[in-house]
């Protein structure tokens, strides 16, 4: 009984041996192919990035002869983030609504921003952001009382890049 069993054992075991050598003899013996050729791809285009009314998210800073921050919302329709490198100024800064009093006295300037670069000035792709200029708007000591409590439209252009 022992050596039927001892000879069932091996010739099972022959039988497994010999599938793997079958098995290894086929996969050797697949033929393979290579080729050679373009791949392709193509590049997006960037839309224009816009800028809306910020003033809601302005806190008073600005006094006579002292400067505060400029606030802009960057709203960017492409589907990647882009993050706002300059913001110029393109005009004189005017009160909304318009006080020609102020207006005329206020001396409210803005300096430019150049080599804006981390996460502060990304706006995501498809969204926007609060993007914060700290202490780039000033106001000249000669402003009027009639300026007290205005907020101050300033306009300006922004350059953003992809990332």
């Amino acid at each position: 009984m022992n050596r039927l069993r001892n000879l069932v054992k091996r010739a099972g075991l022959a039988t497994i041996i010999t599938g793997m050598l079958l098995a290894a003899g086929v996969a050797f013996a697949a033929w393979t192919a290579t080729g050679s050729g373009n791949g392709y791809a193509q590049a997006k285009g960037m839309s224009s990035v816009t800028l809306s009314d910020a003033s809601t998210y302005t806190t008073a800073q600005l006094y006579p002869g002292g400067s505060g921050d400029l606030v802009l919302r960057v709203a960017n329709p492409n589907s990647y983030d882009v993050t706002v490198t300059t913001v110029t100024g393109t005009g004189p800064a005017v009160t909304a609504p318009t006080n020609a009093t102020c207006d005329a006295s206020t001396g409210v300037t803005f300096t430019n921003q150049t080599g804006l670069t981390g996460a502060s000035y990304v706006v995501p792709g498809n969204g926007s952001a609060t993007i914060t200029l700290a202490n780039s708007v000033s106001m000249g000591s000669a402003s009027v009382n009639a300026c007290k409590g205005l907020t101050f439209t300033v306009p300006v252009s922004v350059t953003a890049q992809v990332g």
